[in-house]
């Protein structure tokens, strides 16, 4: 125990003083050599195999692999199952690496060295992973009969030792390959057979992703229908198991089946509520999904300003995201769309940023798809020449692909002509086998008769070692006593440990019921975000919301410190703004600052002690129905952008708590202008150390990031945000809690 919190004292504070991933690694390699003990040098190695980049992995990993092997050959106090586990951990950093560098060979060799290790761990699920992992790879290798082959037998052990969940998953992996050969009949066969299987064994969850796998099955071999049927039905029991990751995922495909049959009221209102949970999620790549499948439905209706609306939203999260496979593919459909409109220039500019991925990826079916777009615009602007020439290349290309896929689409028949040939004489040859098993089993009687007469030895041999046994554990009796009082002393420290753990996390949940539900901001002022990450479990930032009459307030607040101590100022101050509007029914903002200063000063006079403690706020009032706006603050400033100009009123600087020389907070009235975004927030972004250099993010950088994306949905800006200040903090710690939010009118 002791050795585990040494090193994570260091870690710690290497990761503070260096700030760098190497100069932690450099001091982890350097701390293996005075560490004393085999486990704590094996978390050692561990800990730098996590910290270390992919293209580190074959140095870092295979250097922990060999420190294992010199374990296994000497005396040690780690278990062999311990040191097994390691190594299995230690094999597949091996295998990450030799993934990233697309090193299949090495991959397969990798991936058969685990298969011993988890057989002598006696870990079932991670061998039957492992053996599925090794599918794919020979699959990848184009050694599609071994690919089969070993699904096939993995899946006949199953059936015979009658381990249902395993059949099941052996079911859907051979499902899974017939899919990938576009044998859809089998494909088929093999889900269903699936589905039976987690209806028999009652596995709800098995069942609905079934009915799911179905529905594709369905789709593929251009039975829409009955995709439908099984989609629905995955849907239900998603519903019922109240998992919103999977209703979405539901959603989407349901609502794509209804667009095949042309029902796109349908397609459109499952859309809408897979649309609804995504931004419950704040979840970029599933907006993403969201926004394709939007684009499929009005492309379908012939409605292409709206499909050309949804692409460029999906160009724009595709770009925010980096991934080019799907900005590719989303100019290609807006320019499609765009040219049906006859916007050319508008799809020419799109067609220009999906020529260049295409050809940096050489994609072939992209640029064939591109070369067809060009030829239309081209005829359309009547310069028949370049329409020509593109006409020719998409007319060359797409005889190379239709070639290349009929060439497969043999050679897949042929793979399951043979593949088939060979279960037949599998099962010829087990019938054999069959045959020998029975006329051994008479053999296997008269051993059994010789067995039987040993155990009657060994049984005696057993009493008279359990003899000696009794006398070695009445001596071992003071020993044992001694150890009980030991456990005692460990079971009160873990006691006081966990009481602490328990108040903290009682704490977070008390902090957690002053903040406003979120229902409860969106109800008043719909078109927001917050931005919300506590340093620690509990925070000294915290925001405030309140509506009296037609008037609402919101606020951001940072309260003195962080972590508990935080916490607890932000309990009275919260409570301080809820009496000022509750209890002295205060509505302007400035005289709401001064009664919350009064209140928050009175009750740390009651202390003994001096306390200083406040908070610094920026406070915010919308009536809506006079179309009017009010701010206050106190050290945290007011930004707002109007007309794509970032304004700011300056906050009062003195905080809501003790100071030497205190004077009536201000009252700014702003004009009520639609459109317009207000930014309220707490010190804590800006403050943020990394980058390059490990310096502070700043205000002008975080303002340039807010008036950079406020065009976006304010859901949009929120992950844009987040993902700046992940991406800025890097591997150093956080230095403050962080409260942003948006508000737009």
């Amino acid at each position: 125990m002791k050795n585990v919190i040494f090193i994570i004292c260091f870690l710690v504070f290497n990761q503070n003083i260096f700030g760098q991933k190497n100069n932690a690694i450099d001091s982890l390699t350097r701390l293996v050599s005075i560490s004393k003990h085999d486990s704590t040098k094996l978390n050692i190695y561990l800990k730098i195999c996590e910290l270390c980049d992919i293209k580190d992995n074959l140095k870092y990993g295979t250097l922990a692999l060999k420190f294992v092997e010199g374990l296994e050959n000497k005396t040690s106090i780690v278990t062999k199952i311990r040191l097994l586990k390691y190594k299995a951990e230690f094999t597949n950093i091996l295998y990450v690496y030799y993934q990233d560098k697309y090193n299949i060979n090495k991959q397969l060799e990798v991936k058969q060295q685990l298969i011993s290790i988890y057989r002598d761990i006696n870990d079932t699920n991670l061998l039957e992973e492992t053996y599925s992992d090794i599918i794919d790879i020979l699959f990848e290798q184009r050694k599609t009969n071994a690919a089969f082959e070993l699904a096939n037998n993995r899946l006949n052990k199953y059936e015979k030792n009658n381990s249902l969940n395993y059949v099941a998953f052996y079911q859907s992996k051979l499902g899974s390959l017939y899919d990938k050969i576009n044998y859809f009949d089998k494909m088929v066969e093999y889900y269903q057979r699936n589905l039976t299987t987690n209806i028999k064994m009652n596995d709800i969850k098995g069942v609905a992703f079934a009915h799911s796998l179905l529905a594709r099955a369905y789709y593929y071999n251009h039975n829409p229908q009955r995709a439908l049927e099984h989609s629905l039905k995955s849907l239900e029991y998603f519903q019922k198991e109240n998992n919103n990751r999977k209703i979405f995922s539901a959603l989407l495909e349901t609502s794509s089946i209804y667009t095949s049959l042309k029902k796109f009221n349908k397609a459109i209102e499952l859309s809408n509520q897979s649309h609804q949970i995504a931004i419950d999620f704040k979840d970029s790549s599933m907006v993403s999904n969201v926004l394709f499948g939007r684009i499929t439905i009005y492309s379908e209706m012939k409605d292409y300003l709206n499909a050309a609306e949804y692409g460029k939203r999906w160009y724009n999260i595709s770009t925010i995201e980096n991934n080019e496979f799907n900005a590719m593919n989303a100019g290609i459909t807006i320019s499609r769309n765009y040219l049906n409109l006859n916007q050319i220039e508008n799809a020419l500019k799109y067609i220009r940023i999906s020529d260049s991925i295409a050809k940096k990826k050489n994609d072939i079916y992209a640029m064939r798809n591109l070369y067809e777009i060009k030829f239309m615009l081209y005829r359309k602007k009547g310069n028949f020449e370049i329409a020509l020439e593109n006409r020719l290349h998409f007319d060359q290309l797409n005889d190379s692909i239709i070639i290349l896929e009929n060439h497969n689409g043999l050679e897949k028949k042929d793979i399951i002509l043979e593949f088939e040939k060979d279960q037949l004489k599998l099962k010829d040859e087990q019938l054999i086998k069959d045959q020998r098993a029975e006329s051994a089993k008479s053999k296997q009687k008269a051993i059994t008769l010789s067995i039987s007469l040993g155990l009657v030895i060994v049984f005696v041999l057993m009493i008279l070692i359990f003899r000696n046994y009794k006398l070695k554990q009445r001596s071992n009796l003071e020993l044992s006593k001694r150890n009980e009082e030991i456990l005692i002393q460990k079971k009160l420290v873990e006691e006081k440990q966990k009481e602490i753990i328990e108040s903290i996390t009682y704490a977070k949940r008390l902090q957690e019921a002053i903040l406003p539900p979120q229902e409860f901001i969106d109800k008043h002022v719909p078109n927001n975000f917050i931005l919300y990450k506590p340093k620690d479990l509990v925070a000294g930032d915290f925001y405030w919301a309140e509506k009296i009459n037609d008037m609402f307030f919101i606020a951001a607040a940072d309260s003195t410190g962080h972590g508990v101590p935080g916490a607890m100022v932000s309990v009275v101050c919260s409570n301080a703004l809820n009496r000022t509007i509750k209890e002295f029914n205060l509505t302007t903002t400035g005289k709401i600052l001064d009664k919350a200063r009064e209140l928050v000063l009175e009750t740390f006079e009651k202390s003994t002690s001096e306390v200083k403690d406040g908070m610094d706020i920026s406070l915010l009032c919308i009536d809506s129905k006079n179309k009017n706006i009010f701010w206050s603050g106190a050290n945290n400033p007011l930004w707002y952008i109007q007309d794509n100009e970032l304004k700011e009123i300056k906050a009062d600087k003195q905080p809501i708590g003790k100071t030497e020389y205190p004077k009536p907070f201000t009252t700014h009235q702003i004009e009520y202008k639609e459109n317009t975004t207000f930014y309220l927030f707490t010190d804590g972004f800006a403050d943020q150390f990394g980058g390059p250099n490990g310096k502070k993010f700043k205000y002008k950088q975080f303002s340039d990031l807010l008036l950079k994306h406020t065009d976006l949905l304010q859901v949009e800006q929120s992950l844009i945000i987040d993902k700046a200040f992940t991406e800025w903090k890097g591997v150093l710690e956080q230095v403050d809690d962080v409260c942003v939010i948006g508000i737009k009118i």
